[in-house]
């Protein structure tokens, strides 16, 4: 057994001429658990102090131009995020879990055996810091306005993560806009992380705040919620905190 980047590279066993989706990536207990997720594949593979959860389909359809063709197709996308979530659900049953970014997609398994050496010290780090950690978004609206759609939460909200930290200014009168931020700070005061997302073209949207909370730190951001709810609703404002997720944004 060689070893690259700190964790071990032993021979992996890979279905010939397959492509490679990586969904996350996992506590070593996980190694071995297989799922089946609307009739697709699923496996943990070992990777020296990780596991890996992969699928594996057919190398054409995820080829270079075939997958960029193929992100335009609503109803694809859309299959291909509910089955990473739910693959990652399941295996978050199991063992501590970081979600891989949607369509992590590998045309081989000597690509994955690459990205293993470059980034397993990298994806290590990332486990001990968001392993037991959960996210909450919160969603801001001028006027009555009912929950976000039940759909997919990584192609409605993960795929809206900026990679800016501070909590976006609405674009509301300065009184709404002046409370929906001091909201949005406050709850940030209490999170190891926070992710603005890019804003919602719904009417009304004011814009979506993801917070990282530590175990225990949902009822320290529903009560500084709760303490704003009422003078937001004076002026209009609707709120909505989603949650608990994985780290899908974080991650």
């Amino acid at each position: 057994m060689s070893k690259s980047g700190g964790a071990s590279s032993a021979a992996r066993v890979y279905p010939a001429g397959r492509a490679v989706l990586l969904y996350a990536f996992a506590g070593p207990e996980l190694a071995g658990r297989r799922f089946s997720i609307e009739g697709r594949r699923v496996q943990a593979i070992r990777c020296g102090r990780l596991a890996l959860l992969v699928g594996f389909a057919d190398r054409e359809t995820y080829a270079g131009d075939q997958l960029e063709r193929r992100r335009g197709d609503a109803n694809w996308l859309r299959t291909e995020a509910r089955i990473h979530e739910l693959a990652v659900e399941r295996a978050s049953a199991h063992a501590p879990v970081v979600p891989a970014r949607l369509l992590s997609v590998y045309g081989s398994s000597e690509a994955l055996e690459q990205a293993i050496r470059a980034a397993s010290v990298r994806w290590s780090r990332l486990l001990v810091r968001l392993a037991g950690k959960k996210e909450y978004v919160l969603h801001a609206f001028f006027g009555p306005h009912p929950a976000p759609a039940v759909e997919s939460y990584l192609l409605r909200v993960s795929a809206r993560a900026a990679r800016s930290s501070r909590v976006p200014v609405p674009k509301a009168p300065p009184p709404i806009a002046s409370a929906v931020q001091a909201l949005w700070k406050a709850c940030a005061a209490n999170a190891g992380a926070v992710r603005a997302l890019q804003r919602p073209t719904t009417r009304g949207a004011l814009g979506s705040v993801a917070y990282l909370l530590d175990e225990g730190g949902e009822e320290t951001l529903r009560a500084t919620l709760a303490d704003a709810a009422a003078a937001g609703s004076a002026l209009g404002i609707t709120y909505y905190l989603e949650g608990p997720r994985l780290p899908f944004t974080f991650s």
